[in-house]
């Protein structure tokens, strides 16, 4: 049998197109497509989507330990409305900014089956812990992002939200495409400015998805969360492009079976920079 041979292709845009908002981002036609890969890919992802929900509520909950002794301390604050003092408010938020911090590595991971999805690729629920190969990295991406965060929700919570849609994109671009977290965030904030409307659409659509739910006492989420990760490679994908490494292998002529044909080579499992 002869070498492979390994050869790369580009889907989608670029960080130049995408800078420049040279993209195609329509939100219907986004929505549509995640919807279908949603219900494509619904049984491999969920297991990975939920494996990231309960370690970060173990993250909170820990946290919450750690500063109140008992998470029920604030559970019961907020729920009743009664002693809801600073130092409560302060430890809620803090546990929450270190929960995402520090499920960094699986967020990470998750997108990048996410992506999988976007070119068209299956995933697994094992893939999950591909984020670790960027543990230090996502770390410091998403202890940026949170405080960027933190800090525009502090001074109005619209803007925190906007920052967080503006954001969004930089954790995969740090995987991805190998940038730095700064170059990361800077990328994703001036292509998301470049096509705000059409990005504050779909994320308006999403947060709906959201609360409706939770309004079924979060069995909604079991759609909602894997259907958000998607829509993010699907927006990546189109802003700013990923590059597929595809290997093709051509047998000797003695070989039983023919060669496989240049329009469906075999793919390598690891088909981007990620």
């Amino acid at each position: 049998m002869k070498e492979p041979v390994n050869r790369s292709f580009h889907i989608g845009g670029s960080i130049e197109k995408a800078l420049k908002g040279e993209v195609d981002l329509q939100p219907v036609t986004v929505l549509h497509e995640a919807w279908k890969i949603t219900a494509k890919n619904i049984f491999s992802f969920l297991p990975a989507v939920i494996c990231l929900f309960l370690a970060q509520v173990a993250l909170l909950l820990l946290g919450l330990e750690v500063q109140l002794g008992s998470p029920s301390v604030f559970f019961d604050a907020f729920v009743t409305g009664q002693g809801f003092t600073a130092e409560i408010l302060k430890a809620g938020f803090m546990a929450n900014f270190w929960s995402d911090v520090l499920i960094a590595p699986l967020y990470a991971g998750v997108s990048l089956m996410a992506l999988n999805h976007a070119v068209g690729l299956p995933s697994k629920a094992s893939q999950i812990v591909k984020g670790f190969s960027f543990t230090l990295v996502s770390l410091i991406t998403m202890l940026l992002l949170s405080s960027i965060q933190g800090l525009g929700s502090s001074l109005f919570p619209l803007v925190g939200l906007f920052l967080t849609m503006a954001l969004s994109m930089a954790i995969l671009l740090v995987c991805e495409k190998r940038v730095s977290p700064l170059k990361a965030i800077q990328y994703s904030f001036m292509a998301t400015i470049r096509k705000v409307l059409p990005m504050t659409a779909i994320y308006i659509v999403i947060m709906l998805m959201f609360f409706i739910s939770i309004a079924t006492a979060g069995i909604g989420l079991i759609w909602t969360l894997p259907f958000f990760f998607n829509v993010k490679g699907i927006i990546y994908r189109n802003m700013f492009g990923v590059t597929l490494q595809v290997t093709s292998v051509a047998k000797s002529d003695g070989d039983d079976q023919q060669p496989p044909s240049d329009n469906q080579p075999p793919v390598d499992k690891d088909v981007f920079n990620a």
